[in-house]
Formats: structure tokens, C-alpha cells, sequence
């Protein structure tokens, strides 16, 4: 699965016209000790040098109305709402992991709700990593006793 992705990122920057970052082989990977901690990744993410997307993100188990109010307090937590369309667009300016613009698209499935991120960088700084901005998200809406 890596020479896949590796091949796809090469593709990706040659048709984008930036360098491909090189790809190591097995004799020359990492030990565990130098190893970077492992990261979930999902296939359906996008990125660009400002821009990420993640269609779908995660899911909440309850209806939009629902999650979309959850989403909302969450945001008093870690952020600022810059706008609102209840019950299915919610855009924010986040202040947690690091300072950025993320949007929360929300669609309906089956009793439940599932959410779509795009984390977009604020001035100069980079943007945080999609899946550090989701798992904020997740880890706040999670939280015990939050929405009891």
C-alpha cells in the first residue's frame, strides 16, 4: 500500500508541478527507536500546500440538528463560529491544536450524521494536520459527561 501512495504523491506532484519528496527504500526506512509515533490516515483525504480535506471525517451518532448544537459548543470551547447554516455547514476559526479555518460540512446517514473537515492555514503559519484537527473534534465531543 505504500508504493501506492508513494506512486500517487509522485504522480500528484509531477502534474502540480512540485517535487516529489523521495521515497525510501526498505534498506535505507527507519528503525522503531526513529520511527515517528503511527498516524491513522484515511484514503478519501486531499492536500494542498494551504488546504486539506477529509470526506468523510468521522461520524456522530445522533441526528444533524443534533450534532450540528454539539458541534456548536464544541466550537465555544476551541474556537470562534464565523458560519452558520444549521443544521449542515458550520465554519470556524480554530484556536486548538494551532490557529486555523476549518469547515464542517454534516450529512445525514442512517440515524446518524456524517461530517466532511477542511482545514485551511490562517496568514502565514501552516495549517495543523487534518487528522490532529479531527481527532480535537472527536476528543471534545467524546468528552464524559459533556452533553449529558
Amino acid at each position: 500500500m505504500r508504493t501506492i501512495n508513494d506512486a500517487y504523491l509522485a504522480v500528484e506532484a509531477h502534474l502540480s508541478g512540485h517535487m516529489a519528496e523521495p521515497t525510501r527504500s526498505a534498506a535505507t526506512a527507519p528503525t522503531a527507536e526513529q520511527a515517528a509515533p503511527a498516524t491513522t490516515t484515511t484514503t478519501s483525504a486531499t492536500t494542498t500546500e494551504r488546504a486539506q480535506h477529509d470526506a468523510p471525517s468521522f461520524v456522530i451518532s445522533a441526528l444533524p440538528a443534533e450534532s450540528f448544537e454539539a458541534l456548536l459548543v464544541v466550537t465555544s470551547w476551541i474556537g470562534e463560529v464565523l458560519v452558520d447554516d444549521p443544521p449542515y455547514l458550520l465554519e470556524v476559526h480554530l484556536y486548538e491544536p494551532s490557529e486555523c479555518w476549518c469547515r464542517l460540512e454534516l450529512v445525514p446517514d442512517a440515524g446518524a450524521c456524517t461530517v466532511s473537515l477542511t482545514v485551511v492555514s490562517v496568514g502565514d503559519k501552516p495549517a495543523p494536520l487534518l487528522d490532529d484537527v479531527r481527532d480535537v473534534w472527536v476528543r471534545h465531543l467524546n468528552m464524559p459527561g459533556a452533553f449529558e
